[in-house]
């Protein structure tokens, strides 16, 4: 029996669309053994998809040496790196799998049994399938996984303070901070969408952010009048699936948490500054990605804007809250 492992990103959108290439890997692999190296946050995302065998952590502070011996433990035979950093490429070297496959790129391809170029012009989920030679022509037939558990009415109640039935409907759930300036949609606007939405529904906003997040979602809900919930730093990984699941919207940045939305169908809008959002959104769920070239140095790849002035987040400013508003009743229709 082939022993593969996936060497998975630690980064959280990356982490949910690598789900889509460890399905096609078992596809194309039925009676293997599979495994995925992740960061430890990450295993419950992997930890019940139904393609994996085992989930194997590799802690930061294991170091590269910790990370190879851990591998090495399981007896892998291939090894998938989806990662392009010099590091996950040394881990499974240091490990002695036989086989390892991976982007090209400067020395890192030393390290390498198989590389292949890693392009741009792909769609995202394609990026990681041309690991696998496949040009992800089917992509619906399999879609991206997260967690989604129950949520008990005893943990329901202390995020919301009654059952989630209870709470005024529709839901709109917000998620307005990044860790890329170049791609968080200004704070003031997001409060303005949350702010019209009540006035024309009624109906609860929601929160979400991390704890280091808290301040900008905090800034956002003593704007609002209406019913809020603030769920900042209080949500595991696995209740954030469970909390977007149950949202009748969403509207987040060009964010990992817009393909945990897309894995359940939430209707969601994304202003797109930066990214081309063609070659980014999920081809999964109901999204709409809002985006205007307004600039020649859209689109970019940086995570800070370097421009000035006017100039500075130009692109981001484009999208007015008009355009979020009006996003959201074709993708409700297209259940």
């Amino acid at each position: 029996m082939s022993r593969i492992v996936v060497r998975v990103p630690q980064w959280l959108g990356d982490a949910v669309v690598s789900t889509v290439f460890i399905r096609r890997l078992r596809r194309r692999h039925p009676g293997a053994y599979i495994g995925v190296a992740c960061r430890p946050p990450l295993a419950p995302i992997f930890e019940n998809l139904t393609e994996v065998n085992s989930v194997v952590p590799l802690p930061k502070d294991a170091g590269v040496m910790g990370a190879a011996r851990a591998l090495r433990e399981h007896r892998f035979d291939t090894a998938y790196i989806l990662p392009q950093s010099a590091r996950t490429a040394l881990e499974p070297w240091l490990a002695r799998i036989p086989r390892r496959i991976g982007f090209g790129g400067d020395l890192r391809a030393m390290l390498l049994t198989d590389t292949r170029p890693y392009r741009l012009d792909l769609l995202y989920p394609r990026r990681y399938l041309a690991l696998l030679d496949d040009a992800g022509d089917d992509l619906a037939a399999t879609p991206p996984c997260f967690p989604n558990p129950a949520l008990s009415d005893a943990r329901m109640k202390e995020l919301f303070g009654s059952a989630w039935d209870a709470l005024p409907k529709p839901v709109l759930g917000i998620a307005p901070a990044s860790i890329a300036p170049a791609r968080t949609w200004p704070t003031d606007r997001f409060a303005d969408a949350a702010r019209r939405f009540q006035k024309e529904t009624g109906g609860t906003v929601v929160l979400i952010g991390t704890a280091k997040e808290r301040p900008i979602v905090e800034e956002i809900a003593a704007t609002l009048t209406g019913c809020v919930v603030d769920t900042s730093g209080r949500l595991s990984l696995t209740e954030l699936g469970s909390v977007i699941s149950r949202c009748d919207r969403f509207l987040v940045n060009d964010s990992g948490l817009m393909h945990v939305a897309a894995c359940f169908g939430v209707p969601t809008v994304i202003p797109f500054g930066s990214s081309d959002p063609t070659l980014i959104l999920p081809p999964w769920g109901r999204v709409a990605g809002l985006y205007h070239q307004v600039i020649d140095c859209q689109p970019c790849r940086r995570n800070t804007c370097a421009r000035f002035g006017d100039y500075r987040f130009a692109c981001l400013k484009a999208v007015t809250t008009d355009e979020v508003a009006s996003a959201f009743a074709p993708l409700e229709k297209a259940r």
